[in-house]
């Protein structure tokens, strides 16, 4: 190459972002960094790179750093006992290290029924000795949350705020709780440019704007293979990015290793590029849309392999406005388990477009009406609290912010089938589709099903976050 800085192929970064929308994969942002720099910025409306989405697991990665400080300011060890830093009984020998890696043991039917309920996971007998057997465990991520709560005092994102977030500029983000205390494992509100500022860090050994933010040790450890994530029942396939191991709340890949959460939160990194593909977005088959980012780092490989020219740096931050999800709604069909009972939906002309009324069954609460575009999204903001939890909570920390509200954008067609509406939800991954058939009959079902509770309500986050999206 012939410049110190690298670049960017301008065609690979339009390719990509055409075969994310051309495929069905429903892509809501992108970033791509290179060398510390955001070089590529792309959203799709409704969706918006500065506003915070649900990331879904890519928070744990957040809870796995949290941990790294708390090492390096002496307050735990890796070996340290689970139990002992919580007060809790630790019968199986579980400890931080075997958290973070999710070897505790136990097997996946078992990590499946936790539900947030550490006292249960340190207290069931595992299937396998700890620290021997994999399994994905989001219970053992919410387990280091509370473990941060016990040891500091305060929640989770208070304690990265000045020691991650802050140096990250990271502004004011939210992260779901489960009985008192932040989730660690799932819930936090980010934007694209978070999980490529986080990406950046990783890459970078910990560094970020010139300042070690995280210690560099404790990096290289994050990024091996702790977990043997195969298998053993079934065929090696070396095209399943799933399949190379697990660190320290992060998955290895067949480049680099990524922060990942459901139906497409990623932060991909890759050191030998210096190279972060920072994504949201809403796909059942997140293979297909890592198999979309290798086409494109090919594409950067190709360009660094040539001696003569430099890629040419791709388009400067700032998401053009011709992007809109709503582009690709033929290529959005319903999850196969998204039905869910739409008795009582209803879909009405009004000026400009419809209203469509939600029944209790799809909000998780009461009934709503959603004003429905038809030249554009239309953006409103429903009252939806969560019901409360009664479970005693395992550590007593500050407060945390409920969900309150959801921020709903809706838009619609009439086609030779009728009405089409997509109703989404701008801080998550989430869309309704609503069908009104020419003869009357309304059906719904979700494009991918919002995890724990499959209803609107599950989406709710504090005021001023829906109507910072709203």
């Amino acid at each position: 190459m012939s410049s110190a800085t690298p670049g960017l192929p301008a065609a690979a970064v339009r390719v990509l972002i055409d075969s994310l929308s051309a495929e069905g994969l429903d892509p809501h942002a992108l970033a791509i960094a290179r060398g510390g720099t955001i070089l590529a910025e792309h959203s799709w409306a409704p969706w918006s790179a500065d506003r915070p989405a649900l990331s879904y697991s890519a928070s744990k990665t957040f809870t796995s750093l949290a941990i790294g400080l708390l090492r390096s300011e002496g307050l735990l060890s890796l070996d340290d006992s689970a139990g002992a830093l919580l007060g809790l009984p630790d019968p199986h020998g579980i400890t931080v290290r075997h958290l973070l890696t999710m070897n505790t043991g136990h097997s996946q039917a078992q990590a499946d029924t936790f539900d947030f309920d550490v006292r249960t996971l340190l207290s069931t007998p595992p299937a396998a000795a700890p620290g021997t057997s994999f399994a994905y465990n989001s219970d053992a991520t919410y387990a280091l949350s509370c473990i941060v709560t016990a040891v500091t005092g305060q929640r989770l994102t208070d304690y990265l705020r000045p020691r991650l977030l802050d140096p990250l500029g990271i502004g004011r983000r939210w992260m779901k709780p489960a009985f008192g205390i932040e989730q660690g494992a799932s819930g936090f509100h980010l934007t694209v440019h978070d999980l490529a500022r986080i990406g950046m860090l990783l890459a970078d050994g910990g560094r970020f704007g010139g300042a070690q933010v995280v210690p560099a040790d404790y990096v290289d450890e994050l990024a091996r293979p702790w977990s043997d994530t195969r298998d053993p029942s079934q065929p090696a396939d070396p095209e399943n990015d799933w399949t190379y191991g697990y660190g320290y709340q992060v998955w290895r890949g067949r480049h680099g290793f990524r922060v990942d959460g459901a139906y497409g939160q990623f932060a991909v990194v890759l050191p030998e590029h210096g190279l972060v593909i920072a994504y949201q977005g809403a796909t059942l088959e997140t293979q297909r849309t890592m198999r979309a980012f290798w086409r494109f780092v090919e594409a950067v490989e190709v360009a660094d392999a040539a001696e003569d020219d430099a890629p040419d740096a791709a388009p400067a931050a700032g998401a053009p406005s011709s992007l809109d999800a709503w582009d690709a709604r033929a290529a959005l069909a319903p999850a196969p388990d998204g039905q869910p009972d739409a008795t009582g939906t209803e879909v009405v002309a009004a000026p400009h477009g419809w209203t469509v009324t939600l029944p209790p069954a799809i909000t998780g609460g009461a009934a709503q009406t959603v004003p429905v575009g038809d030249s554009g999204w239309t953006r409103t903001v429903l009252d939806l609290p969560v019901p409360a939890e009664s479970r005693e909570p395992v550590v007593v920390g500050p407060p945390v912010d409920d969900g309150t509200h959801v921020a709903v954008a809706a838009r619609g067609a009439a086609d030779a089938e009728g009405t089409l509406i997509h109703v989404v939800v701008p801080t998550s991954p989430h869309r309704l589709i609503v069908r009104r058939a020419a003869d009357g009959t309304v059906t719904a079902a979700w494009h991918t099903v919002p995890l724990r509770g499959g209803a609107f309500a599950t989406l709710a986050v504090p005021a001023w976050l829906a109507h910072d999206a709203g």
